[in-house]
């Protein structure tokens, strides 16, 4: 009979964080089944191919989740980089998407991820979008105006504030930057 385990990794935010973990999976012979960032279901997973998951996930950047709590703020993470990656969002709150999603209330969520990240789940949040909107003007994909819409920004002040707060730069000065280095970096 086959034994079904449920597996949680941490540090997945994307779709090459997806690949990777297959092609880990793949190279180490395990039946497995994506579910989402972070989840997988693995077909007759035994405790000695533990150690060998383990030693690939860590040379990779991830690591093999264990704990309830770590696990719930894992899910969260995921969320939340799931509802800022969504071509159009609704208006809702992170609080409600999170309690919704995640079958707790927001209350038990904040006090079990603010004590395991050190962080609230807000300034993650807030964190995480710049972090996007880093990579946009980077590679100079959308106008800051554009930026500030598709990130929730009520103006375009708003999300320059909040930007030059958090990396100590307005977006056009970041964009100006990067373009004059990653042009230093073509010749």
């Amino acid at each position: 009979m086959n034994k079904i385990n449920e597996v949680f990794i941490k540090n997945m935010v994307c779709d090459r964080c997806v690949s990777s973990i297959n092609n880990i999976f793949n190279n180490l012979n395990i039946d497995y089944k994506f579910v989402s960032l972070g989840h997988y279901f693995i077909n007759n997973f035994g405790r000695s191919n533990l150690l060998e998951l383990k030693a690939s996930l860590n040379v990779n950047g991830f690591e093999l989740i264990e704990n309830s709590n770590e696990m719930i703020c894992s899910k969260i993470k995921t969320q939340l980089i799931q509802f800022l990656n969504l071509e159009s969002r609704e208006k809702t709150s992170i609080s409600k998407l999170l309690s919704e999603n995640l079958n707790y209330s927001y209350n038990y969520l904040s006090k079990i991820f603010s004590k395991h990240e050190k962080i609230t789940i807000e300034k993650y949040y807030l964190k995480f979008k710049i972090e996007k909107i880093k990579e946009f003007l980077s590679y100079n994909q959308l106008s800051i105006k554009e930026l500030a819409y598709k990130f929730d920004y009520n103006s375009v002040s708003h999300l320059s504030n909040h930007f030059k707060k958090e990396t100590g730069l307005s977006p056009s000065i970041y964009r100006k930057k990067n373009i004059e280095r990653i042009g230093l970096n073509q010749l």
